[in-house]
């Protein structure tokens, strides 16, 4: 069933009794995790790890006495993102000597080569300081849902979402995925599926405002405050791929833009992107998502165009909502090279400002001003900035961001800011 009613996912939520203690020592014959470990990943690579908790085998047989083999064990990689944590079996971990001495100051990771799988955890928690990591870290410690089938797709979660009680420690979670409604068996869904209004009608709530007849796709406007159980949901299944440290859930202040692909059998969700019906702080971008089964096909930096695109419509100049994911760090840092890079070039025979730039793209002057700093296309002479025109730099610097992703075509919009009813409050 669908988590219905407000403040449902409540940040911190009390995690379900069922979900392992904090240490591995009160449990009989379990490996300690006072050491490292070297615990073989999915790719088959052995990595340095930790321990962070175990429970017993779902093939444990009770009339066997416990051994180190009878637990599964919950580890984290060092040098990896959270979401690469898992439950594994003893068969892949080696065991150590080196301890586990714990530092009380931040720690900055390094980022490998990998940055798809291997990113800088300290991205996704800007702005927090170090007893708020560790308290946010200790909150969603584990992930309670293995998996997600999500329409024709099955994919690995990554992180802990606050989802109701009785529906954690579960290996498969089922979404349907026209009104995001969830079960724990399959059974459970398909009877709903038979009644669903919105598996009949094969779309999301909401308001079609973009639709792409030769990529074939659509984009919907759903209002939190008339469609707030679909927007909740899609929030509880959002945070399985999100690290953020805000998890409140507030649904009725936000707009959720939902992008889908359609064909014959319905119009079938990728991504979608929130904001803030109105932001004090000038925010274009609450949260965005492209889900794990849809990336790299250019949804991200569509998504981001799209809201920049609404911002320009509106007559603003937006700036996502901080902390950024650390996908969405790259994302944004990549999308804002070529955004600047495409008006350099088409402005090389003219005037190139800041507020030139600022007006064409919907992007903030601070974050121009950070994207030319981080990609060397400014420096100062005589305490003048000079912006790099070099073109054959500049396509460098371009093809180092990474595919453009896809166009928001702008005549294939239709939508009106949002404005608030007469007489009704400010959420």
């Amino acid at each position: 069933m669908s988590a219905k009613g407000k403040n449902k996912a409540k940040a911190f939520a009390t995690l379900p009794n069922a979900v392992p203690t904090s240490s591995t020592k009160i449990h009989e014959g379990a490996l300690d995790n006072s050491n490292y470990v070297l615990a073989q990943m999915k790719n088959g690579k052995w990595e340095k790890a930790k321990i962070i908790e175990c429970r017993l085998s779902k093939d444990y047989d009770p009339k066997q006495k416990k051994d180190d083999s009878s637990y599964e064990y919950y580890v984290h990689y060092e040098f990896y993102n959270r979401r690469m944590d898992e439950w594994i079996g003893r068969e892949r971990i080696q065991l150590t000597e080196e301890p586990i001495i714990e530092d009380t100051q931040p720690k900055k990771r390094p980022r490998p080569s990998d940055k798809r799988e291997v990113t800088a955890e300290n991205d996704e928690h800007e702005g927090m300081d170090h007893q708020s990591l560790i308290t946010h870290e200790m909150h969603t410690k584990f992930k309670t849902i293995e998996k997600i089938e999500f329409g024709q797709y099955r994919c690995d979660t990554w992180y802990y979402s606050p989802f109701p009680s009785g529906y954690h420690n579960i290996d498969c979670l089922f979404i349907c995925e026209f009104c995001l409604s969830f079960y724990i068996r399959k059974s459970e869904l398909q009877r709903h599926q038979l009644k669903c209004v919105l598996c009949k009608l094969g779309h999301p709530p909401g308001d079609e405002m973009y639709r792409d007849t030769e990529r074939r796709l659509s984009m919907f406007e759903i209002d939190g405050h008339k469609n707030p159980t679909y927007c909740e949901n899609l929030c509880y299944i959002a945070k399985l791929f999100l690290d953020h440290k805000n998890l409140y859930y507030d649904v009725e202040p936000f707009l959720f833009f939902v992008l889908t692909e359609y064909n014959e059998t319905g119009f079938h969700i990728v991504g979608y992107f929130s904001k803030e019906k109105e932001s004090s702080q000038g925010w274009n971008l609450s949260c965005i998502l492209t889900f794990p089964f849809h990336q790299r096909k250019g949804y991200g930096k569509f998504l981001i165009s799209m809201s920049y695109q609404l911002s320009l419509i509106e007559g603003k100049y937006g700036t996502p909502e901080r902390p950024l994911s650390d996908l969405g760090r790259e994302s944004y840092l990549s999308w804002w090279t070529q955004s600047i890079i495409d008006y350099l070039k088409k402005n090389k025979d003219g005037e190139i400002t800041i507020a030139g730039l600022t007006k064409e793209t919907g992007i903030k002057d601070t974050d121009a001003w950070w994207t030319l700093e981080q990609k060397h296309l400014i420096k100062y002479q005589q305490s003048q900035p000079l912006i790099c025109m070099d073109m054959a730099y500049l396509d460098l610097i371009y093809s180092k961001a990474g595919r453009p992703g896809l166009p928001v075509k702008k005549d294939c919009i239709h939508w009106v800011p949002y404005k608030r009813p007469k007489g009704q409050d400010k959420s």
